[in-house]
């Protein structure tokens, strides 16, 4: 029993370095560790479709800094990917509070069920961009996704999309007027967003991306 019972620690301790940060992580969501100001990092490869990803978070403006970033806020996610083909991709989220799953959840493929995707309501929210100067608010397409519930992403240009700029676009907007307000229907939330863009561009997956 006693030699049963080592092996079974021994197989336990084996397998700890394959634990994917981002699943330990999600067994307490509320909170993650700064790398700066407002600003969080999560990475990893998911185990089922062997994309690997980098996770960036960032909390509201006016949420005080401090050592832990508060996922029941509003934040804005930015994540880079590379599916097993060598194909990159860069994708923005964001929520109004509330939702603390940080877990990265892969895209549909045919294997999920069904010959197509399943549909996403689509919400027109106001982008803006405010800084030393004002510009006139931008309004497109973002998608809420089916996980996690209340989260939207900017929906890219393509079938089943009105947009035509990808998001990329709008980093010369923010390269400049550094807080990004968004907002739909009763909900807005605003966002410091120099931490996140000096971090995309230390990212080798963000940076394959062509950010």
């Amino acid at each position: 029993m006693l030699a049963r019972q080592a092996l079974l620690t021994g197989i336990l301790a084996a397998m700890a370095p394959l634990i994917s940060p981002a699943n330990a992580l999600a067994q307490s969501p509320s909170q993650l560790p700064t790398i700066a100001p407002n600003l969080a990092r999560t990475e990893g490869v998911d185990t089922v479709s062997g994309i690997a990803y980098t996770r960036l978070y960032v909390s509201a403006a006016d949420v005080p800094p401090s050592a832990t970033l508060d996922l029941t806020r509003p934040t804005l996610t930015a994540q880079c990917t590379k599916r097993p083909n060598g194909k990159t991709f860069f994708e923005l989220f964001v929520n109004f509070g509330g939702v603390t799953d940080i877990a990265f959840h892969p895209p549909w493929t045919p294997a999920d069920g069904g010959l197509f995707p399943p549909r996403t309501p689509k919400v027109t929210m106001t982008m803006e961009f405010l800084g030393y100067t004002r510009v006139k608010p931008l309004k497109r397409q973002w998608e809420r996704v089916l996980q996690p519930d209340g989260q939207y992403r900017y929906n890219p240009p393509g079938g089943g999309s009105s947009n035509l700029d990808d998001v990329s676009y709008f980093f010369r907007y923010l390269r400049a007027l550094p807080t990004l307000r968004l907002s739909v229907q009763t909900q807005s939330a605003s966002f410091l967003t120099t931490a996140l863009m000096e971090q995309l561009h230390k990212e080798p997956l963000c940076t394959s991306a062509g950010l």
